[in-house]
């Protein structure tokens, strides 16, 4: 199933008369950069890239169909807003701002490496479960707790990272913040160049509480959404020549862009090849290199814990309940 991690409502905007966008990538044995006319369901997506490991077929594809789904249309409608200069409230504004904080986690590359540090430190041995594990081990059991998880679902911890990572998108603590901020859209009408987007479009400073914290996103050609911590920064930006805006925008997106930039045409393709990959993007995804926080994939043993509720490995395995 393809997964639209870029979402075909976002790139609309975009669309010419012939109902495609220009689409600059690399040629896969040149690295090349070049571009061509692309629909918006031919870009921007990977195949079963949310698929949940170890699901049957009725609910392997829930995270694509339910819940991005929700968070798509959700902002379609915030986004549809925006374009027509009015600031959403209410359940519309959080949806824009549940929106913004998945396309700073939902790309292949950040999802590849989350699962894979996830999975990594799901299968680290915890001291007090090894412990109640050897109590009750028996002889045809592994020796390790890790590999006897392996033996009782081998998708446990890619299963539970995928759901975590729902989770995330949606902290309230940080949708707070971005909810809290002052929003604004710039509409660049007067300005010749068009603004640009790519495959990380979501622009945000390294920390939002430094006096010009600040997060952004290109929602057409013509259209910028950017949102300010700080009242002072947010008037000084606004001060700002429209076409300086245009054009550190365009530097950001372009910058930030790994496998696609997109545009209007192709006559900034120069600006492409000098720029594309050659900035650092955010992330709200967590490294996953400890046992911290709410992502804590394997918590103290909770009060009454039985460990004679484990399954015993004598019988054969059933895995698919």
């Amino acid at each position: 199933m393809k997964h639209h991690y870029i979402p075909q409502f976002y790139l609309r905007p975009w669309l010419g008369a012939d109902h495609k966008l220009e689409e600059f990538g690399r040629e896969p044995y040149t690295r090349q950069i070049r571009s061509r006319r692309r629909g918006t369901n031919s870009t921007g997506y990977e195949h079963d890239l949310y698929t949940i490991p170890g699901a049957d077929e009725a609910t392997k594809q829930n995270i694509e169909r339910i819940f991005m789904g929700t968070v798509d249309k959700t902002a379609a409608a915030a986004r549809d807003e925006l374009l027509r200069g009015v600031i959403p409230q209410g359940e519309l504004r959080h949806a824009w701002a549940r929106f913004l904080m998945s396309m700073a986690m939902r790309t292949p590359e950040e999802m590849r490496k989350y699962k894979e540090n996830f999975v990594k430190l799901w299968m680290e041995p915890v001291p007090n479960y090894q412990e109640k594990y050897e109590e009750i081990r028996k002889h045809n059991w592994p020796e390790k707790l890790e590999d006897y998880f392996r033996l009782v679902d081998p998708h446990m911890g890619a299963r539970q990272a995928m759901v975590i990572a729902t989770e995330l998108m949606q902290q309230e603590n940080v949708i707070r913040h971005l909810v809290g901020a002052q929003w604004w859209v710039f509409e660049s009408s007067k300005v010749k160049r068009p603004l640009m987007t790519s495959d990380h479009p979501f622009v945000m400073t390294n920390g939002l509480a430094r006096p010009d914290g600040h997060f952004g996103i290109p929602i057409g050609p013509r259209h910028l959404f950017i949102a300010f911590m700080k009242g002072d920064f947010g008037i000084a930006f606004r001060r700002l020549a429209a076409g300086k805006i245009v054009r550190l925008t365009n530097e950001a997106v372009i910058g930030q862009g790994r496998k696609y930039v997109y545009g209007l045409d192709g006559s900034n393709i120069a600006e492409v090849r000098r720029l594309m990959g050659k900035r650092d993007f955010m992330t709200l995804l967590p490294n996953m290199t400890k046992h911290n926080g709410p992502t804590e994939p394997l918590p103290e043993p909770p009060e009454g814990w039985d460990p004679q509720s484990l399954p015993d490995l004598s019988e054969p395995l059933k895995l698919n309940g």
